[in-house]
């Protein structure tokens, strides 16, 4: 399982759980576009990571 982490508009620290790491970009993709600032994914084993940098961990290809 992942967690999503973010901090919205009115200061307040979100969490949000995902299944996969599919799901877990999806989240942080979404939440940037409502405003969170300070996003990031923590992995099964506790890894926390920004969000740019879970996605370039990813290697989506967008060719």
């Amino acid at each position: 399982m992942f967690k999503v982490k973010g901090i919205d508009s009115k200061g307040r620290a979100m969490t949000f759980a995902c299944g996969t790491d599919e799901q877990a970009m999806e989240k942080t993709w979404e939440l940037q576009r409502r405003g969170f600032r300070e996003v990031v994914v923590i992995d099964h084993r506790g890894k926390e990571l920004p969000a740019a940098a879970f996605e370039r961990s990813l290697k989506i290809d967008w060719d």
